[in-house]
């Protein structure tokens, strides 16, 4: 044991720390001093449960309805506030995600935000975030054909409420439509 640790040890043990040129110097613990040092930590009834129902979104929800498929981004989970930048991980899900796009399909990639204006116009922000996520599909797939659009808060999926942030956000979003 250094001589260091063996000094943390014995003031955490409550005993004197012993100053010591080497560790020559350093004088040997008797069991009792080492015995009294160790601290038993009771963790019992401090482990909390935490229920994530709810809490946790998916970055993406595919949804088929007839031919047509629409692969839904959660923006809140790929950009981070007033940007369209995409963090270096999103392009590889972004082309998994377009892996069974039929080869040659057209494709509409659509930005949305919700209706607060942020220190970004949201016309701006939600096509420079189609424009975006239509760069890393243009990179995994050059067959496909690209539409790309933003609509602002003029698509929105649900009916926001000042009270219940979470339709704010079912309304930031990139969507990939496909077929149909």
């Amino acid at each position: 044991m250094s001589a260091a640790l063996l000094t943390l040890a014995l003031a955490l043990g409550g005993l004197a720390p012993v100053t010591a040129t080497g560790p020559e110097d350093v004088p040997t613990p008797t069991r009792q001093e080492l015995a009294s040092s160790v601290r038993v930590l009771d963790l019992s009834g401090t482990v909390r449960v935490l229920d994530l129902t709810n809490k946790v979104r998916a970055l993406e929800v595919v949804e088929t309805e007839g031919s047509t498929t629409t692969v839904t981004l959660a923006t809140d989970i790929l950009f981070t506030p007033d940007s369209s930048d995409l963090p270096g991980t999103a392009a590889a899900k972004i082309a998994d995600l377009i892996v069974d796009i039929p080869q040659g399909a057209a494709v509409r990639i659509h930005g949305h935000t919700d209706s607060v204006q942020g220190a970004v116009d949201n016309q701006q922000l939600s096509t420079a975030r189609a424009e975006a996520v239509a760069g890393a599909v243009r990179a995994a797939r050059a067959d496909l054909r690209l539409e790309v659009a933003g609509f602002a808060a003029t698509r929105p999926a649900v009916a926001e409420s000042a009270a219940d942030p979470s339709t704010r956000a079912a309304n930031r979003r990139v969507e990939i439509v496909y077929g149909g």
